[in-house]
C-alpha cells in the first residue's frame, strides 16, 4: 500500500468522525442531560441539554456565582461557544495551533464539569454523555500526526 493511501484514509476517518460527532453533539441538546438527586417525595427536575447550556452561559455573567463550585459549572457553559470557535478554526488551516489550544481548553472544561457533578447534587443523563461523546469525536482529529492534514 502506498504511503499516500494511508494518509487519505486517515483524512477520511477524521472527516467522518467530526461529522458524526457534530450530529451526536447537536442531538444531545434535545435529550435529558441532567437531573437533580431525588430527595424525599419530590420528583427531581430533569433538564434538557439546551436548557443546561443556556442556564450556564447566562449565569456566567452573574458575579455572585463565581465561587469555586459554581465556577466549574460556568466553565461547562463555555464549552459550546468554544466548540463553535473550534469549528470556525477548522475552516482555516493556518489556525491549527489556536485550534489545538481551544481543543485543550474544551478538554479541561469537560473535566471541570465532571468535578462539578461530583460536588453538586446533579446526575448526568444520556444527553450529557452523548454531548461529551460528540465533542470527543469532533476533537479526535487533533490526536493524529500533523502530516495527515485537516
Amino acid at each position: 500500500m502506498a504511503q499516500g493511501t494511508g494518509s487519505g484514509a486517515v483524512k477520511w476517518a477524521v472527516i467522518v468522525s467530526r461529522i458524526v460527532g457534530f450530529l451526536v453533539y447537536v442531538a444531545a441538546f434535545f435529550l435529558p442531560a441532567v437531573r437533580e438527586v431525588a430527595t424525599g417525595t419530590d420528583t427531581p427536575e430533569v433538564l434538557q441539554g439546551s436548557r443546561c447550556a443556556w442556564i450556564m452561559l447566562i449565569n456566567s455573567f452573574s458575579h455572585e456565582l463565581w465561587n469555586l463550585k459554581d465556577f466549574l459549572a460556568i466553565l461547562s457553559g463555555w464549552i459550546n461557544p468554544l466548540i463553535v470557535l473550534y469549528l470556525i478554526f477548522l475552516i482555516f488551516p493556518k489556525f491549527r495551533w489556536p485550534r489545538r489550544i481551544v481543543a485543550g481548553l474544551i478538554a479541561l472544561f469537560i473535566l471541570g464539569t465532571w468535578v462539578f457533578f461530583y460536588t453538586y447534587p446533579l446526575v448526568p443523563l444520556v444527553g450529557h454523555y452523548l454531548w461529551i461523546t460528540g465533542i470527543l469525536l469532533i476533537l479526535a482529529g487533533e490526536l493524529r500526526r500533523p502530516e495527515a492534514g485537516i
